[in-house]
């Protein structure tokens, strides 16, 4: 497979699974493995409840309030402890035991390669990986990744985002923050669901499939579809911005 799509002037992508290749089952459990251990006073299945649960509240956060708000309200009554009490814990712990996750990724020297040539060529490049984790997370997947030192307009956390995957509104909220047009975006993802609905918005979708990622078995016809790889190669191949 090969990508053939035209260049549009600004470049976002996903992160876990398309820029730091993984396997997502296999991290979840790495992920709240090392969780629950930073947190023995409490049943690690209640931590488990408690995460995914607020993990919920931010996929359906209606732009009233931040995603780390939303996460905190549901943690909090879920788990019957104040989340912000708790969120010290929580960052040190991604400062931490969460660095041992990158041992089930699968970091490809590509991703670098792909950022940066778009990049020098003047595209916009931005992250737009599902804000549910916060800033200190995200950019040490970002470090895993081998993109440490390339600077982003635009990394979207859960401290500063207000909607997250699969509504439609992130990607406007992206757009807005940029100040650029979805017409103008190109997304690239490994979601057929969670990457594959900006397309709704006008934005061009490439889906990678390394790590392909269609729980609901959506049809994928209208999206460019290859490989790390093959998208090097069109990056390589587009012109100057």
């Amino acid at each position: 497979m090969a990508f053939t799509t035209a260049p549009r002037p600004v470049v976002l992508f996903d992160l876990d699974g398309t820029l730091l290749p993984l396997e997502m089952k296999t991290f979840i459990e790495a992920y709240f493995k090392t969780l629950c251990g930073r947190f023995p006073q409490f049943n690690p299945q209640d931590v488990i409840k408690a995460v995914w649960a607020g993990t919920g509240a931010m996929v359906k956060n209606d732009g009233s309030r931040t995603n780390r708000e939303a996460f905190a309200a549901v943690f909090s009554q879920a788990l019957g402890v104040d989340y912000y009490d708790q969120e010290p814990e929580f960052l040190d712990y991604y400062a931490k035991e969460f660095q041992r996750c990158v041992d089930v990724c699968r970091p490809a020297e590509l991703s670098r390669k792909i950022v940066t040539t778009l990049q020098d060529k003047g595209y916009n490049v931005a992250v737009a990986t599902n804000p549910i984790f916060p800033e200190i997370a995200t950019m040490s997947r970002l470090r895993w990744a081998g993109l440490e030192g390339v600077t982003f307009p635009l990394v979207t956390t859960f401290e500063t985002s207000t909607y997250a995957k699969p509504n439609p509104e992130y990607y406007r909220q992206v757009c807005e923050r940029l100040g650029v047009q979805p017409g103008d975006c190109i997304m690239v993802g490994n979601d057929v669901l969670e990457d594959g609905v900006a397309q709704s918005l006008g934005m061009e979708v490439l889906l990678i499939a390394d790590c392909l990622v269609n729980d609901k078995q959506l049809p994928t016809e209208s999206f460019s579809m290859g490989s790390l790889e093959d998208l090097l190669a069109w990056a390589e191949a587009l012109p100057s911005a």
